[in-house]
């Protein structure tokens, strides 16, 4: 049987995520791991005020699918590939033993905060259903000839895209993308325009430190946000996860690279369904499920 765990970025948060996973003992080791790690407690930014700001999401995300991740697999559920999209692919390298837990709490927490802080007000991410790429691209093309902030971002499968840019470039991407014949934009729960231009400062914030984390040889491939390929080497995923941070996700093109290998269970680590509903192109034929929703015991029974 052939596994792939789905970690989410931002967008897959829940309130109370962290204290509803908090009596399963692996994710409780992980929230105390970055309390302690932060000097504060992580289980604070488990409010609906507090996942309005960046560095609560990210942190709590990468707390909890790391402890999730960390459950099934002391349960013997053992991923071939792991996939994370955006915040989701530094999850994905701590449950791959590349990145040691507490390097990527301080690295994550060194994410947000740039990225919060580059963008502080007025920007955001939309997604656009149902309208092709090239549609897509004349549409954002228009919005910054007109002079507004925008960015084709999140290439997400090949009717869903995502587009970053401030609140008015937004606001009028919406009529146009519609006009055009896209079937919905959605507002994003995202503070920030990830993976765009914007977002530089965070990189480059990364790239002064992460020289000093000692990472190791991933137990299975992951997927990379800026190429869509699989890494199988250290260096290429931290590369990846740093480069990633003002460059375009190029999700689609690898989970359908990846669906060619013959994948019999698609497991989403993080909660919602969002991963999962990306897998509709592929014809999955149900082999794909949310732990959130089914639970760490099913969830193992599904997968052996």
């Amino acid at each position: 049987m052939t596994i792939v765990f789905l970690f989410g970025g931002q967008g897959s948060q829940k309130t109370g995520m962290l204290h509803h996973w908090s009596q399963v003992p692996e994710v409780a080791d992980h929230i105390a791991a970055a309390s302690e790690t932060l000097d504060e407690d992580v289980l604070d930014f488990d409010t609906a005020e507090a996942l309005q700001g960046t560095r609560a999401v990210q942190l709590s995300l990468l707390v909890l699918q790391s402890g999730i991740s960390a459950a099934l697999q002391s349960r013997g559920i053992q991923p071939d590939f792991g996939a994370g999209h955006s915040l989701g692919a530094w999850s994905a390298a701590v449950a791959a033993g590349c990145l040691p837990y507490r390097d990527a709490v301080r690295l994550v927490d060194i994410r947000s905060t740039t990225m919060a802080a580059s963008a502080p007000s007025g920007h955001g991410m939309s997604a656009v259903i149902g309208l092709g790429l090239q549609a897509l691209t004349r549409i954002v093309d228009q919005l910054r000839v007109a002079g507004h902030d925008a960015w084709l971002t999140n290439l997400n499968s090949s009717t869903q895209f995502t587009v970053s840019g401030t609140n008015a470039a937004l606001d009028y991407l919406s009529p146009l993308a519609a006009d055009a014949g896209a079937q919905r934009v959605v507002r994003l729960k995202v503070a920030v325009p990830a993976h765009c231009p914007l977002m530089t400062p965070a990189r480059q914030a990364l790239e002064s430190v992460v020289s000093e984390v000692a990472t190791g040889r991933p137990r299975f491939p992951l997927l990379a946000n800026t190429t869509g390929r699989l890494l199988r080497t250290a260096g290429p995923v931290l590369s990846d996860l740093v480069t990633s941070t003002d460059q375009p996700v190029r999700w689609g093109s690898g989970i359908a690279a990846l669906s060619e290998r013959g994948i019999d269970r698609w497991v989403q680590v993080s909660p919602g369904n969002t991963l999962i509903g990306l897998l509709r192109e592929l014809d999955d034929g149900g082999r794909s499920w949310c732990v959130d929703n089914v639970g760490l015991d099913e969830t193992a029974a599904r997968c052996r």
